[in-house]
């Protein structure tokens, strides 16, 4: 599956999973839609052949593990 409503579905996913994770779980109450679109910038994975950010690719590809990673 590809396109504009699989990754919409995917980014929503993501974005519950890291408000769970922010206010639900304690780590960061202060979490708001601004916090949470850096934390998924951080874990993008790049091409090396693209700049960024791109009309095509945005900031890169959603990572959701690495999002978390450069948390710590």
């Amino acid at each position: 599956m590809t396109g504009t409503s699989v990754a919409t579905a995917i980014a929503v996913g993501a974005a519950s999973l890291l408000l769970e994770w922010g206010y639900v779980k304690g780590n960061d109450y202060n979490i708001n839609s601004l916090n949470a679109a850096s934390y998924f910038i951080r874990g993008t994975v790049r091409s090396e052949d693209e700049i960024y950010p791109n009309n095509i690719w945005g900031y890169g590809t959603l990572n959701l593990y690495n999002s978390f990673r450069s948390l710590l």
